[in-house]
């Protein structure tokens, strides 16, 4: 057992990664080379850290808000790294470098925030590699017409291709947590393609799925003219939001942004 001043702390979310074959996995999907800057959130003991510092990035930085592991990764790792003792949700992470690569175990309880985090910063990021609890990782991959598929999935795929690299059972783990985990990569487009309106785009997909037991017509009604969403012809109105691929949003958004821009449907 850890002494009782490092023992991990449930606010924090930690589940620290005790298998030295596995980190490693996790970091070679990351494929650093020495040009590449790489940061990781939240750092720890180090798991994920230790085989970081081995590929020499050119530049390597570290969040890590817990000051007792702040700390010992200072001490453990010196100058090899820059550490960052904050919050990774505070960080912006647009000027640290353009073509980013980041890794990290994510906290289960702000998972969703931290990839919605990424995606407002992704024209800065490269590849993204995430341990994540098992579901959430289903749900980043999850296509149309699945349980799982969902507002994470529409966003996450709109600005990058999402792959399930491989499940980590919670014996890995200290303490051991009650679900598995899975490692998923994400490669950043470098931009958002066929969609005219970003942010109208991104408030369609979140509207349509929280409200994803209607059907679109009832949906979008409430937020758009009638007149207007009854005229749409890009989609079928009788469906609901799990049955639409990211095309068929960016379709969607992009009919909406022309017929709100004048007011009328189009002819």
């Amino acid at each position: 057992m850890m002494p009782g001043s490092q023992r991990p702390l449930k606010r924090f979310g930690q589940n620290f990664l005790t298998a030295p074959h596995i980190q490693k996995k996790i970091v070679n999907a990351l494929q650093i080379e020495s040009r590449d800057v790489v940061l990781e959130i939240g750092a720890g003991k180090g798991a994920l850290t230790q085989f970081i510092v081995r590929a020499q990035p050119a530049r390597f930085l570290a969040v890590e808000l817990d000051p007792r592991w702040a700390e010992l990764l200072q001490q453990q790792f010196g100058r090899r790294m820059e550490l960052i003792r904050d919050d990774f949700l505070n960080i912006d992470v647009t000027q640290i470098a353009p073509h980013l690569k980041v890794i990290g175990n994510i906290p289960y309880h702000i998972t969703s925030p931290i990839i919605f985090k990424l995606i407002d910063s992704y024209t800065h990021l490269q590849r993204a590699v995430l341990m994540v609890q098992k579901e959430v990782a289903q749900r980043l991959v999850a296509g149309p017409g699945s349980k799982a598929y969902g507002i994470l999935s529409v966003s996450l795929q709109s600005y990058g291709q999402v792959r399930y690299l491989f499940e980590v059972k919670r014996g890995n783990f200290f303490p051991r947590p009650e679900v598995d985990s899975a490692v998923v990569q994400i490669d950043f487009f470098p931009a958002l393609t066929e969609v005219q309106n970003e942010t109208l785009y991104r408030k369609i997909i979140r509207h349509c799925f929280n409200y994803r037991r209607k059907m679109l017509r009832n949906s979008l009604s409430r937020i758009f003219d009638k007149t207007i969403v009854y005229s749409l012809e890009s989609i079928d109105l009788n469906q609901r939001p799990e049955a639409l691929p990211v095309k068929a949003f960016k379709n969607l958004a992009n009919e909406l942004n022309r017929k709100i821009k004048t007011g009328m449907p189009d002819d």
